[in-house]
């Protein structure tokens, strides 16, 4: 291993979904530790998903579910950097594949803003792409038609054109290509962006979440480097975001990552590397 002293830590940011979760199921040895280190006062914990198919309050109902104690800045999910991106770039029209729940979430939060997120060919300003459990063609043939509009030269293949000749913006939340659960893995937005790209070519101009250390922000203001560690279930972007932000990796194997993968990886090792969450205090 490369090194890794429990004693200088303060905090610890969990991934949920492989790491404190199997889908809807608790791992329950790597979640007993979380509450007595968090009731005890022993360390601060801080939940960070690249989830986007859930709001920040059903991931507090689901780990207070669980029994641990949970406070909402403690999640760190990229619908907050998504929020935060249109309000940086002013947009006011944004055509949102995501779930109702998803959908009404970021309308309320952004009701101050003024921003609408209808499909509207003439007026969106942005593609924005979640975790979208509710997708349908529908959606996916909306977002290629605007992108064909309004960022396609003219052409015999897309001869339909909008008025409005200004391109749309297109991000996506989070990379990543599948989403753990209780029956192995499963689809995730990874997918969906294949979908796009390959159909004309749409490559999002940002992707959010995990391995972006935007998410940590918050947590690098409170602490120290040294004094933080991420854990995770995966190399690619739960260990991409700790390498970004300069901070400790705890692999857990109860997910994604297994030995075998671990032994083909080529980048640095994680600093510990345990069957659960748990185990790093053994």
């Amino acid at each position: 291993m490369a090194g890794f002293d429990i004693t200088k830590k303060k905090a610890f940011v969990c991934d949920l979904d492989g790491t404190l979760f199997m889908g809807p199921d608790p791992i329950k040895p790597a979640v007993d530790f979380v509450i007595e280190s968090t009731v005890s006062g022993r360390f601060g914990f801080f939940y960070l998903t690249n989830n986007t198919s859930k709001t920040p309050d059903e991931y507090i109902k689901k780990i207070a579910g669980a029994g641990i104690p949970v406070r909402p800045e403690q999640i760190l999910t990229p619908l907050i950097t998504l929020e935060a991106y249109i309000r940086e770039k002013g947009y006011k029209s944004v055509y949102l594949m995501a779930g109702e729940k998803v959908k009404a979430y970021l309308t309320e939060r952004l009701a101050d803003a003024g921003v609408a997120f209808e499909y509207d060919p003439e007026r969106n300003e942005l593609i924005a792409l979640t975790y979208d459990k509710e997708l349908t063609y529908a959606k996916l043939a909306d977002a290629t038609s605007l992108w064909n509009m309004r960022n396609v030269p003219p052409s015999p293949m897309c001869p339909v054109r909008t008025v409005n000749r200004t391109p749309v913006d297109y991000v996506a939340t989070h990379p990543d290509n599948c989403c753990p659960s209780e029956r192995g893995p499963i689809p995730d937005i990874g997918g969906m962006m294949k979908f796009l790209e390959i159909t004309n070519g749409m490559k999002p101009s940002r992707v959010f979440g995990k391995p972006s250390p935007t998410l940590l922000k918050t947590v690098l203001d409170r602490f120290a480097p040294e004094e933080i560690a991420v854990v995770g279930d995966r190399l690619y972007t739960d260990k991409a975001i700790a390498d970004n932000a300069g901070v400790d990796f705890v692999c857990v194997l109860s997910g994604e990552t297994t030995r075998e993968d671990l032994a083909k990886y080529t980048g640095s090792e994680p600093a510990i590397t345990v069957e659960t969450f748990n185990l790093i205090d053994a």
